[in-house]
């Protein structure tokens, strides 16, 4: 009697209910039993390609108890279910000249892998296996494309917001979605919209609660702007609605993938209210804070130009933040800034990039352009497409952000309830800070600190 492995493996597994390796594991066993085989353990590989390189913890326990002597025949359903990579046969080769490791197939019949015709045998088929694997990874590569070309959704796991034919808006969640695009732009963290969707029981799309990366990624999918992308970039319209307007859905991709906002609290979760905000008035870096001889101070992050007092430089700007919101025109603050000018002239440009990438996509479907020029075209005006988009997107809703303060008689204690995220929010939209190098002696110089309203 020969103790025997049967190894079952399939590459997708869209369903996740098994049902292939479960009609390999049958056939497998079937041929077994008609060896007279004892079948001794099954080796599964659910929903993993052999193609993609990626870990089969299967397979490798497979390959340990044969060079362990415990397994002495492999029955697979077909060879390509062992191997599509060169590299694997020829290691599987190896070790089963080394075992005499007897190896049958449900389709193929026996690989002899004693023989070196049986070897070449086993190589020719590997090799077909291959080629076929990249033929059909070239199809879907180029499928995938005419999709994006023709603003058609890909498949794959349903997105927040949106229902299973990922075209039709799912309302319900559609609203957590706007929701959270209105608080981010207001000037919220994440973290914060995180922290409440949980207490609140609103799970993600897998039915999960949500984490910060998971919720910073749904919101900058630019399918909820009515926008198809390909390989990372925006490639015209879809054929589906917008769920938020592009401009906010651009507005806030400005605000998460600004420099400025990295602000990571300290231990005592403590956020640096000017940090990345405020710029250095001799070489025009921004600030950040570090240590400066045993003080948490503000320092110019490229030259060390500057360096002052984290406390008594945020206390100064927070003085004069809320005496301007404690002035009797504090309401004027609510009018939008006067760049509107230079926004138009932006979107305008930007629509020009995006109408090339239109032309370019319209050209591909015609036949008229390879999938490789697509690529060098979408590559070549991404980084392009992307400065004009932030340059257009418009500025936070002074109202969501300004609102509490101007509206209240205690600008000072609404100030210092207000969350710190909200508050950094408030002095970008206000003031631009730049901070020379103080004066020697002690105390404050607010003298070196020029702000300029905006």
């Amino acid at each position: 009697m020969i103790n025997a492995a049967v190894y079952v493996r399939i590459s997708s597994d869209v369903t996740g209910e098994g049902l292939g390796v479960a009609r390999q594991e049958a056939d497998c066993r079937a041929l077994a039993e008609a060896k007279a085989w004892t079948v001794m353990e099954v080796y599964r590989d659910n929903d993993t390609s052999a193609y993609s390189g990626t870990r089969r913890p299967g397979y490798e326990r497979l390959l340990t108890d044969i060079e362990a002597g415990t397994v002495r025949a492999v029955v697979a359903w077909h060879g390509d279910r062992l191997h599509r990579s060169p590299k694997e046969l020829e290691r599987f080769i190896d070790l089963a000249e080394r075992t005499g490791l007897r190896v049958e197939t449900v389709k193929a019949g026996t690989i002899d892998l004693s023989s070196a015709s049986g070897r070449a045998v086993a190589r020719t088929l590997g090799a077909w296996a291959r080629f076929e694997s990249e033929h059909k990874s070239d199809r879907i590569r180029r499928k995938l494309t005419d999709n994006a070309a023709a603003g058609l959704p890909h498949g794959g796991m349903r997105p927040f917001g949106w229902e299973a034919d990922r075209r039709t808006i799912r309302e319900s969640e559609a609203a957590v979605l706007r929701e959270a695009y209105a608080r981010v732009l207001a000037g919220e963290p994440i973290r914060a919209l995180v922290r409440d969707f949980n207490a609140r029981g609103l799970l993600n799309a897998s039915g999960r609660p949500w984490r910060h990366p998971t919720l910073r990624e749904v919101l900058l999918h630019a399918r909820h702007a009515g926008l198809r992308t390909h390989n990372g970039t925006v490639v015209g319209d879809a054929d589906w609605p917008e769920l938020v307007a592009p401009e906010s859905w651009r507005a806030l991709t400005r605000v998460l993938n600004d420099p400025a906002r990295v602000t990571t609290p300290g231990r005592a979760g403590r956020l640096n209210l000017l940090s990345g905000i405020a710029t250095c008035a001799v070489c025009g870096a921004s600030l950040r804070v570090g240590h400066s001889r045993g003080v948490r101070a503000y320092r110019c992050t490229l030259n060390g130009c500057v360096s002052r007092t984290r406390d008594l430089l945020e206390q100064f700007v927070t003085n004069v933040m809320v005496a301007r919101l404690s002035r009797p025109d504090a309401l004027s603050l609510l009018a939008p800034g006067d760049d509107g000018g230079a926004r138009r002239e932006a979107e305008g440009a930007a629509e020009r990039v995006r109408q090339r990438l239109d032309d370019a996509a319209a050209s591909f479907a015609a036949g008229n352009l390879t999938t490789r020029q697509l690529e060098v075209i979408t590559s070549q005006l991404k980084p392009e497409l992307a400065a004009l988009e932030a340059a257009a997107a418009p500025p936070a809703d002074r109202s969501t952000v300004l609102g509490k303060l101007v509206s209240t008689d205690n600008v000072a204690r609404v100030w210092e309830s207000t969350p710190p995220d909200v508050r950094r929010a408030a002095i970008a939209l206000l003031m631009e800070i730049k901070v020379g190098r103080a004066r020697r002696g002690p105390g404050f110089d607010p003298d070196t600190v020029f702000i300029d309203w905006r």
